[in-house]
């Protein structure tokens, strides 16, 4: 059900969230099971509740629409969208929702193309402490769009037209002793594109199995040991795995604003294809975030290991990703906000016939804006965003500039 032709799309699932490079950085980036991290909630009893609609207006230009490194297309484009966010909590329970949706029209974007893109975002956390020392979790981060989200992990890296892709995560938490826990997660992933030839080559469904041993070594340090299983399954392409990670990290509170985790270890991962034997090798990730001002914020985000590939004939690609995220408020009504990513793909020569050689490419991402409050409702945002993709194989690599000016209205 999930494979599906572009004829065949639902016009309500299209019709959904403004231009995904617009907005925050995804809560999964760079994640393998890239879903934010687990909110909360019991269905009733809620004793604190808060609502939030936003509604954008942007018009903006771009230089490179449809991300190609020839015959580039320039055009103007118009981008509507709103948002939701909710939340609640009980003594028990917390729950996080957010929606969105929009659409992008262009007013010339050559011949055979699609004028307009729609998109949708769909964001939900919710916990519930079954028992003092059983706690349940469940979080999803679902989006349908058509541009490049390079917060994102094992996707196209250029216009590859609508997708979907899906990230859940299902958690039980155990306290056994003060100092000693145990976290059971399973966590689904679907990547479904509508059009081919990238849902024939690409279209799949991941499932990983985590279970993370922590102990409290300080009040502000944690001990993390952890095993994932993971299993791979392509809908029509040739390249199912398994996957196994051995894991161990920390998670630290360094002070009240500086907080950082990371995991380090390796992976070992077979291939159902004999072609393509087996792969081991090492893995890391890590976050840091700093608090260093009232309502403004850094953070980095960094992962190292193997991806799902988007080049046929290649069962794999070894990336390095690193993400630089700021926001910050410069008075009362002026707040700025960046975010850059940088990520290194390499392509195994063994892996990629018929050209029988390896090649790797950089990806660069630049977004920037500024907001301005006209009042507790109103609002208005300047932005630019910047992408160049640098690679050793001829066709591949493209660069693409975007500006764009509007207003917001919150309430």
């Amino acid at each position: 059900m999930l494979l599906m032709k572009r004829s065949s799309l639902p016009r309500l699932l299209s019709a959904i969230v403004g231009i995904a490079a617009f907005s925050a950085v995804a809560p999964g980036a760079f994640a393998e099971g890239g879903a934010p991290a687990v909110g909360a909630t019991d269905a009733s009893g809620f004793e604190k509740r808060k609502v939030n609609f936003t509604f954008d207006l942007r018009l903006g230009y771009d230089d490179n629409v449809n991300t190609t490194a020839t015959n580039r297309v320039e055009s103007g484009f118009l981008n509507l969208q709103g948002g939701l966010s909710y939340t609640a909590s009980s003594p028990r329970s917390t729950l996080t929702l957010g929606l969105g949706a929009g659409v992008v029209y262009y007013f010339d974007r050559g011949p055979n193309n699609r004028d307009y893109d729609y998109n949708f975002l769909f964001n939900l956390g919710w916990t519930y402490k079954i028992s003092p020392r059983l706690t349940f979790g469940f979080s999803t981060y679902d989006v349908y769009q058509s541009q490049p989200d390079y917060t994102i992990s094992g996707l196209n890296g250029r216009r590859s037209g609508d997708y979907f892709y899906s990230s859940s995560r299902f958690s039980f938490t155990y306290q056994f002793s003060r100092r000693f826990a145990m976290v059971t997660t399973y966590n689904p992933i679907f990547v479904v594109y509508a059009d081919e030839p990238y849902a024939a080559q690409q279209n799949r469904s991941e499932h990983y199995l985590i279970q993370e041993f922590r102990f409290l070594l300080k009040p502000t340090v944690t001990l993390v040991g952890e095993y994932r299983f993971g299993s791979i399954n392509y809908f029509d392409a040739n390249l199912d795995s398994y996957a196994n990670y051995f894991l161990f990290g920390l998670d630290t509170t360094l002070s009240p604003r500086l907080k950082a985790g990371f995991r380090l270890g390796g992976e070992i991962r077979d291939y159902r294809n004999s072609a393509y034997g087996s792969y081991a090798g090492p893995y890391a990730e890590g976050t840091l975030s700093y608090d260093f001002m009232r309502n403004s914020n850094i953070s980095l985000l960094m992962r190292y290991g193997i991806e799902q590939t988007d080049v046929v004939g290649s069962a794999n690609r070894n990336a390095f990703r690193i993400g630089l995220n700021v926001r910050h408020q410069l008075t009362a009504r002026i707040g700025a906000y960046a975010s850059f990513y940088y990520t290194r793909n390499e392509y195994e020569a063994s892996r990629i016939p018929p050209t029988a050689r390896g090649f790797g490419e950089s990806v660069y991402d630049l977004a920037v804006g500024l907001r301005y409050a006209i009042n507790r409702h109103w609002s208005v945002e300047l932005g630019y965003l910047h992408t160049t993709v640098d690679s050793d194989l001829a066709g591949r690599g493209y660069d693409r500039n975007r500006v764009f000016a509007g207003g917001r209205l919150s309430f």
